[in-house]
């Protein structure tokens, strides 16, 4: 248990350090908050339409009020048809970026293969390849220590 060493005063038995930093928040009674806009125009068409059908709030009808409170939920049904496209657009851009991947395989391929140009060609490399001639052969042969001169 880890204890605050610097706690002078006398606490509950099981004080921990974790348990002093937990915040308490106040519950707020005066209105219940939703994450969600639309859940609470529901909440009110709903309200309204069950218990005074009639009456008119903010110099308004329950009629006049759905009007008012459509455009929300209009937006977020045009942003969901945008997400939709969108997703489909990115499944399109993936596809043709496969078909291009291809193609530019099937090129530097052909420009390996193609007399006066090559693999250790000007233009094989400004495509961003390394020239034959350019290449390291990757061995690479370390040289033994010497124990006597480790010794001294």
């Amino acid at each position: 248990m880890d204890v605050l060493p610097s706690d002078a005063l006398p606490r509950n038995i099981g004080r921990t350090w974790e348990n002093r930093l937990e915040t308490k928040t106040e519950t707020n009674y005066i209105m219940r908050l939703k994450d969600n806009v639309i859940d609470r125009i529901v909440e009110f068409r709903t309200a309204w339409r069950e218990m005074a059908i009639d009456s008119k709030f903010a110099d308004m009808t329950l009629e006049e009020f759905e009007v008012a409170t459509a455009p929300p939920e209009m937006i977020r049904a045009e942003i969901k048809a945008l997400e939709k496209q969108l997703e489909s657009k990115k499944t399109k851009r993936s596809d043709a970026d496969k078909a291009a991947g291809e193609l530019l395989e099937l090129v530097i391929n052909s420009m390996r293969g193609t007399p006066g140009f090559g693999p250790d060609s000007d233009l094989y490399r400004g495509c961003g390849y390394v020239r034959k001639s350019e290449r390291k052969s990757g061995l690479s042969r370390k040289g033994k220590i010497d124990d006597t001169a480790n010794a001294a």
